[in-house]
């Protein structure tokens, strides 16, 4: 796959300087042109829109949405019911709980994220814009640069900042706001970290934006429904039910999504499916296969690094297709993500590590991202109403809410009202593997074996080379002296 071509210092000095352009097509199957500066990549229409699928594709990067924002809140929520297996230093210390500044993955992290930020920056210069010559171009680049930028902000700051508390100044450290663009060395400059209400308050502003300016369809980039669908991430997030209730209930009613038949049918898709409101492109030609190779454990796919252990299977009613489990019996060397049927399956792949119960999420180096589904909205619809002791939003009850979606696993329906635990549990069976449960607990405020859900080696540190470069980053407590 070829891929943007930056040239940076240091730290957050990021310099655009190099950037290879892309032919952009629906499915993301680009072909690069040539490799231009600045100044030329954004001097037409054309290169302003290649430069935007750019965007797109760091955001696919294995360090950012393709793999290690998952990873992250994966590793260091796990405590008995996913084991780390694999050999990876990187890895290891996240599984441990004990990251240390020196950590490549989260330098890659901090370094591709300000990359990106500072691709959206250079698209939302008013100069840039003011090239596009028809109105719905501009607010379609300027809408999908500012999901950009909002969405990972949004996940910067929840892995690099104290959690976001209710009611709260929230003056903790989040991460630096660069809103300007880097468009060459001189403009480089040395910027502190902002709080987390500061971080939030940016993001939600432009993710509003991009709500209010994206198309409700887009092809395969975003779409104002999945502006709204992050929206309702952030808000209840933050414990702002009433808000978190509004967008999804939006996606929701307004969106023309439904769920595919099965759980398992909304993973390894190579093409857009009706249950997904935002996924990231992959093909044969262009992919990001992180989440593939960690997780998966098949003939010619994964390590089978993360293995799936038996407490947690145990957990689901045994009709629960999110449940099952493909045993050792049922499995042979030969088999692909083609054969496998059930939710869980016994590895077989090559590595060493391949042995035990992998997820069927991830299983395909080539199929689809999915990153936003359809059922998570009726999660947060569900558990926002309840939470929020208001009027109720949308025409259903939080307990109709949560049976949509055990309906579809068929799973045992609530006859009864659901409880807090039972709309937390549901969270869980359903989005497990996807990226959420360090946040989960984080805002339920919920230990974490045995760390508190704010203990310092929760979050992430600020890369060492950062604060080498930096003298006006603080680095977060925990990490002082490491």
């Amino acid at each position: 796959m070829k891929k943007i071509k930056f040239r940076y210092g240091k730290g957050l000095l990021l310099i655009f300087s190099i950037l290879t352009i892309f032919a952009c097509t629906e499915k993301l199957d680009i072909k690069p042109k040539q490799s231009i500066d600045a100044e030329t990549a954004l001097n037409s229409p054309e290169n302003i829109k290649s430069t935007l699928v750019g965007a797109y594709l760091e955001a696919r990067s294995t360090s950012l949405f393709g793999s290690y924002f998952n990873e992250y809140s994966e590793l260091y929520a796990a405590t008995v019911d996913l084991r780390f297996i694999g050999t990876y230093v990187s890895h290891r210390e996240l599984a441990t709980k004990l990251a240390s500044t020196t950590n490549g993955n989260v330098e890659a992290t901090w370094v591709n994220a300000y990359q990106l930020i500072n691709k959206c920056n250079l698209l939302l210069q008013e100069n840039v814009l003011a090239k596009l010559k028809n109105d719905d171009d501009k607010e379609l680049i300027e809408g999908e640069a500012k999901f950009l930028r909002g969405w990972v902000l949004f996940e910067m700051v929840r892995l690099f900042g104290q959690p976001y508390k209710k009611g709260d100044a929230n003056s903790q450290d989040g991460v630096p706001l660069l809103l300007t663009a880097t468009n060459d060395v001189a403009d480089a400059i040395k910027v502190a970290r902002s709080s987390v209400g500061q971080c939030y308050t940016q993001l939600i502003s432009d993710l509003t934006r991009a709500k209010a300016i994206l198309p409700e369809e887009n092809g395969v980039y975003a779409t104002s429904f999945a502006a709204s669908a992050v929206l309702a991430r952030v808000y209840l997030q933050m414990g702002d039910f009433v808000n978190a209730a509004t967008e999804a209930n939006n996606v929701i009613q307004n969106g023309g999504f439904s769920l595919n038949s099965t759980p398992l049918e909304a993973f390894n898709n190579r093409e857009v499916t009706t249950e997904d409101i935002f996924m990231l492109q992959n093909n044969a030609a262009s992919n990001t296969s992180t989440l593939s190779v960690m997780y998966g454990s098949l003939n010619g796919v994964g390590r089978g690094d993360y293995d799936i252990q038996k407490v947690f299977l145990d957990q689901f009613d045994p009709l629960d297709l999110r449940g099952m489990f493909q045993g050792e019996p049922d499995m042979q060397s030969s088999y692909t993500i083609t054969d496998v049927t059930k939710m869980y399956y016994f590895g077989v792949g090559g590595i060493a590590n391949k042995k035990g119960r992998k997820t069927a999420k991830w299983g395909d180096y080539y199929a689809n991202i999915p990153l936003i589904r359809l059922a998570e909205m009726y999660l947060i619809r569900a558990e926002a109403n309840f939470e929020s002791g208001t009027a109720q939003i949308g025409p259903n009850t939080p307990t109709q809410d949560i049976n949509i979606v055990r309906t579809r696993a068929l799973a045992p329906v609530y006859l009864v009202n659901v409880t807090r635990q039972q709309i937390r549990d549901e969270r869980y069976f359903e989005l497990c593997w996807e990226g959420h449960r360090l946040h989960d607990l984080k805002r339920w405020q919920l230990d974490i074996g045995t760390y508190t859900y704010d203990a310092g080696n929760l979050i992430l540190p600020i890369p060492f080379r950062e604060m080498e470069v930096n003298d006006l980053l603080i680095q977060n407590p925990w990490y002082l002296g490491l």
